[in-house]
């Protein structure tokens, strides 16, 4: 089961290899894995633009979900 967070976050992304690795609540935690990724439109009747969604797991094997809308990256869910 999953948390919703839903708040901007930190990441430090390489165009090759995708998030290397994110900061939240003041904590960098490293991408151990990108698991999943995928596009979605959201709410596009109300003027949400596409996301990328990106499934990660961190080093701390946490299972997280992230997204990226224009240049602002977020945090989504993270897994139980």
């Amino acid at each position: 089961m999953g948390k919703l967070i839903d708040r901007p976050i930190a990441v430090n992304y390489n165009a090759e290899k995708g998030p290397v690795s994110i900061c939240f609540d003041g904590n960098v935690l490293r991408v151990a894995e990108v698991l999943e990724i995928w596009k979605d439109t959201g709410a596009w009747w109300d003027g949400e633009g596409e996301k990328t969604f990106f499934r990660i797991q961190t080093e701390n094997q946490g299972l997280w979900e992230i997204y990226r809308e224009n240049t602002e990256w977020y945090l989504y869910k993270i897994y139980d």
